[in-house]
C-alpha cells in the first residue's frame, strides 16, 4: 500500500483523529543551507561538479553527517514494547524508524500502528514490514519520516494508536511519545 502522507490537527482531544486535521497539513519550510567558505583554504575542492552546473565554491551546501539521537522507549503495556530510532538527517528531516517487540508467549497477529503529528509536522508513514509480531521477538519495523517547519523550534510529539488481536482477543491502545531530543 502506498505510504501515508498527513500534518497533524491542533485539535486537544484525547482521541487520535481529533489530531489530524484531515488534510495533508501545511507544507514543511525549506531547511536553511549553510554555505561554505571560499576563504578556508582548500575549501573549493570540495565542490568539484560545481562549475558543471553552473555552481560555485561559495556557495555549495556544507555536508554534515546525520545526527542519531539515542534509541527511545515510545511505547510498553501489554507485552508490547515500541522502540523508536530516531535519526535528524542534514537536509533537517527526521527519519524514525519503529521496531516492534512482543514479549508475550503467543503472536500478536493483524498489528497496525499509526501516528499523528502537530500541525507543524509534515508525517510520511512506510508500511510496516509485517502484520504479525512474533513472541519474544523484535522482527517488525516501521520507517517514518517528519518534516518539522519550525526548523526544532517546536519539539516533535506524536500521538499513536496502536491496534493488534491477541489469543482471539482484539486490542486497541493510545499513547503519546514526547521525549524526542531538542531541535527534533
Amino acid at each position: 500500500s502506498p505510504p501515508y502522507v498527513g500534518g497533524g490537527g491542533g485539535g486537544g482531544g484525547g482521541d487520535l483523529l481529533d489530531f489530524l486535521d484531515g488534510g495533508l497539513g501545511a507544507a514543511a519550510a525549506p531547511a536553511p543551507v549553510a554555505a561554505m567558505s571560499s576563504s578556508g583554504g582548500g575549501s573549493g575542492d570540495l565542490n568539484l561538479l560545481g562549475d558543471i552546473f553552473g555552481g560555485s565554491p561559495a556557495a555549495a551546501p556544507m555536508l554534515s553527517a546525520s545526527q542519531e539521537a539515542p534509541p527511545m522507549v515510545a511505547y510498553e503495556k501489554g507485552g508490547l514494547k515500541i522502540m523508536f530510532f530516531p535519526r535528524k538527517d542534514p537536509d533537517g528531516t527526521i527519519t524514525v524508524v519503529a521496531r516492534f517487540r512482543n514479549d508475550l508467549d503467543a503472536p500478536m497477529t493483524n498489528f497496525q500502528f499509526e501516528a499523528a503529528v502537530p500541525k507543524y509536522v509534515r508525517l510520511t508513514m512506510q508500511p510496516a514490514t509485517g502484520q504479525v509480531l512474533p513472541p519474544h521477538i523484535d522482527a517488525v519495523t516501521q520507517s517514518m519520516v517528519c518534516h518539522n517547519s519550525t526548523a526544532g523550534e517546536k519539539g516533535l510529539l506524536m500521538k499513536l494508536r496502536i491496534g493488534y488481536v491477541v489469543n482471539g482477543q482484539p486490542v486497541q491502545e493510545m499513547g503519546q511519545c514526547a521525549g524526542f531530543p531538542a531541535g527534533y
